[in-house]
C-alpha cells in the first residue's frame, strides 16, 4: 500500500493575525512555519491582507510581504504599484514594510518600474523613524546594485542625509556601503566617507567601518 504524505496544514492568515500575537502566530513565526513551505500558496492571502480594514491584519501583511520578498521578490513583483503606492502610506508600518519590500524587488525590477520612485525612498532617510530611515538605507544599497546607472545618485543621497544619523546610528550608513564595495566606480568615494569612523569613540561603528575597510 502506498504510503499517504502527510498534508500541508492550510491556515487563515485574516483570522490568525487578527487574533492575538502570541509565540508561533506573530508574522515571523507565520512566515518561519508555513508560509516558507509554500509561498507560492499564501502570495493572494498576504497581498488581500494589505488592504483589509483590520489594522492588525494590515500591518502583519506587509511585515510578512517583506519576509516573503526577501527570498522569493518575484512572487509580489506583479504587485509592485501597490507597494509603490504604500512608500508614503498613513499607516506607518505599511510604509516601512514596502520600502523594505521594494529593497528586495529591485533585483527583479524587468520593467525599472521602482526607478521613478527613488526619491521618495531617498527622502525617508530623514524621517524621524529611525525603523523607515534605517529600512531606506538598506533598501536604495540593494537598488544601487540593480541600477548600477543610479549608485552614484545614491551613494550622493547617503552622504547628503549622513547627518540625519548621529552616534551608532551612522552604522546603518556604513552597513549600506558594504554591498556596493564591487562597484569599482564608488570603491575610492566609500573609502573617503568610511575611513574617519575607523577611529570613532562609538565602539560598534568603529568596527563597522573597519570591516567594510577591510574588504575594499
Amino acid at each position: 500500500m502506498k504510503k499517504r504524505m502527510p498534508q500541508k496544514k492550510i491556515i487563515d492568515l485574516q483570522v490568525i493575525l487578527a487574533g492575538k500575537w502570541d509565540d508561533g502566530v506573530r508574522p515571523k513565526d507565520l512566515y518561519a512555519n508555513h508560509i516558507r513551505n509554500a509561498p507560492e500558496s499564501n502570495v493572494a492571502a498576504i497581498v488581500k491582507g494589505l488592504t483589509s480594514n483590520d489594522r492588525k491584519v494590515q500591518n502583519g501583511c506587509a511585515e510578512l510581504a517583506s519576509l516573503l520578498s526577501e527570498e522569493h521578490p518575484q512572487l509580489l513583483y506583479p504587485y509592485v504599484a501597490m507597494f509603490i503606492g504604500n512608500i508614503n502610506a498613513k499607516e506607518k508600518i505599511l510604509r516601512w514594510e514596502a520600502v523594505c519590500t521594494l529593497g528586495h524587488m529591485a533585483s527583479v525590477d524587468v520593467k525599472n518600474a521602482i526607478v521613478p520612485y527613488l526619491p521618495r525612498i531617498i527622502v525617508h532617510m530623514r524621517d524621524k523613524s529611525i525603523v523607515l530611515a534605517g529600512h531606506a538605507v538598506r533598501a536604495l544599497s540593494r537598488m544601487a546594485l540593480a541600477y548600477p546607472e543610479k549608485s552614484r545618485d545614491i551613494f550622493n543621497a547617503y552622504l547628503e542625509a549622513a547627518d540625519a544619523f548621529p552616534g551608532n546610528k551612522i552604522g546603518f550608513v556604513i552597513e549600506a556601503m558594504e554591498p556596493l564595495i564591487g562597484l569599482n566606480t564608488l570603491s575610492s568615494d566609500i573609502k573617503s566617507f568610511v575611513q574617519p569612523y575607523k577611529d570613532s569613540p562609538v565602539k560598534v561603528v568603529a568596527q563597522k567601518a573597519a570591516r567594510v575597510l577591510k574588504k575594499l
